[in-house]
């Protein structure tokens, strides 16, 4: 096998990503080598580039992937196997079980993401280097492509669980990317009476109709209080902030009725403002959702087993490698878009 790959390399903020030839990854003990077949486009990773500091030069990202096993350390993985990857990379103390043994799993401040870092590349490139502990095998009837939703969806999946039982309730989504979508569909499976979604991007609407939401709103045309009363629902005993920007998190507060929970799942950048008396008039419950767990990724395989055409639908396009470095910078500024991803073939 070729020692060299090619690999999308982060330089500095405010730089374009550039294509290079680089050393393909070399194994340790119980670890595998992927083939990369998909790859997908996170705004964790947009957010990280443009971050002065967040990223040191030469990092290779990439966190939502899949691929085949073309070398093996590990006597359970055989080559040609199809996997999905939990890319929480733990420390060395925890690694033979393949998670914290503290129970912080992504909290610890001892473990990172792959992608991140220069010393656990991600799979921004052709091959990537994954312990056998993050694999997660694809059922036979969920393709590679689809496959590499299953990360975003485990955030999803993650934020419906920590929330507690939604039997009944009525939910608001505010935001559709990618897991705000993700938060509709495991909102749905877990029993949520209604799923109305907002979204100011008409072609992010339209998917979370196609999706099972029970309605969606355009933010940018009407008050979400006012357009949860047209819609006959009311304020929403359960709020998903999806979105991660200054305001966001009042404007939850404000449109959730009294008693109500949210769990904030979109990630702030920058500092924020509140008026904690607003929450304390409701009672809310507020939570902050980080990560996922094995258990997510496993809930999330299966649900692709049974619903494959759900991820199809939430894919915009896919490009080839060489073209990341423009799609990338594209997606800073185009919020049409849902998933994009890549394949190095």
């Amino acid at each position: 096998m070729e020692r060299l790959m090619k690999a999308a390399i982060f330089e500095r903020t405010g730089e374009r990503l550039s294509i290079h030839e680089v050393e393909r990854p070399t194994l340790g003990d119980n670890e595998l080598l992927l083939k990369v077949a998909f790859t997908g486009i996170c705004g964790s990773d947009l957010h990280a580039a443009e971050t002065p500091g967040a990223l040191p030069p030469g990092t290779i990202m990439g966190h939502e992937f899949t691929g085949e096993v073309v070398e093996s350390t590990s006597a359970g993985w055989q080559i040609g196997t199809r996997v999905a990857t939990n890319p929480h990379w733990v420390c060395e103390i925890c690694e033979s079980g393949g998670k914290c043994h503290a129970g912080r799993d992504q909290a610890c401040a001892n473990s990172c993401f792959m992608g991140f870092t220069l010393e656990v590349p991600g799979a921004y490139a052709e091959y990537v280097r994954i312990r056998a502990s993050q694999a997660i095998r694809l059922p036979d009837n969920v393709s590679l492509r689809d496959g590499a939703l299953m990360e975003p969806l485990a955030v999803a999946r993650h934020a419906v669980d920590i929330c507690g039982a939604l039997t009944g309730d009525s939910v608001l989504v505010i935001g559709g990317g990618p897991i705000g979508l993700g938060v509709l569909l495991m909102a749905i499976e877990a029993g949520a009476r209604k799923v109305v979604v907002s979204e100011p991007d008409v072609n992010r609407r339209a998917c979370a109709l196609q999706l099972g939401a029970a309605a969606v709103i355009d933010p940018t045309a009407e008050d979400l209080s006012s357009a949860m009363v047209r819609l006959s629902i009311g304020p929403p005993d359960v709020v998903f902030e999806c979105v991660g920007a200054p305001g966001f998190l009042q404007q939850t507060i404000d449109v959730m009725a009294v008693r109500a929970r949210a769990v904030i799942v979109g990630v702030c950048m920058t500092e924020d403002r509140l008026m904690p008396r607003a929450a304390i008039r409701k009672e809310a419950t507020l939570r902050f959702a980080l990560g996922y767990s094995r258990k997510d990724f496993e809930h999330v395989s299966q649900y692709l087993s049974r619903n494959p055409e759900k991820a199809a639908a939430m894919v915009s396009k896919v490009v080839p490698l060489n073209e990341l470095p423009d799609v990338f910078d594209q997606l800073r500024s185009q919020k049409s878009l849902i998933k994009v991803l890549i394949t190095p073939t």
